[in-house]
């Protein structure tokens, strides 16, 4: 009984570990940026994985050190489509956190939280 305890207390503290959100890693391509914001983005708005598309990256020359930029775009799931924008976010190469860019101040805003 003992053993079943132990192994039910692991697998509540690593689901928990989940819930309270674990530390984010860093990041080291756009590949791995576009994977962290569409599973952060997705998960704060409530949407699957799947209803993103693409991501259209920003070269690396027109974004501030240290950051990846780049835009969600979603499928078109309709006969004619317009904009499929999501919107645009930037990922902290170092450690992984996802904000929403400023287009118009080229910047970082809010974190996105969909951990």
């Amino acid at each position: 009984m003992t053993r079943i305890s132990t192994l039910l207390l692991s697998a509540i503290g690593l689901s928990l570990a989940g819930c309270t959100g674990t530390p984010p890693a860093a990041v080291a391509s756009a590949e791995a940026a576009c994977t962290v914001t569409t599973a952060r983005v997705t998960a704060a708005r409530g949407l699957t994985l799947d209803h993103v598309a693409m991501c259209d990256h920003i070269r690396e020359g027109g974004t501030p050190e240290g950051y990846y930029v780049l835009g969600l775009r979603a499928h078109c799931r309709e006969a004619l489509c317009g904009s499929t924008l999501m919107g645009w976010f930037a990922v902290e190469t170092a450690t992984g956190a996802v904000f929403e860019w400023d287009v118009v101040e080229w910047r970082p805003g809010p974190e996105v939280d969909g951990r």
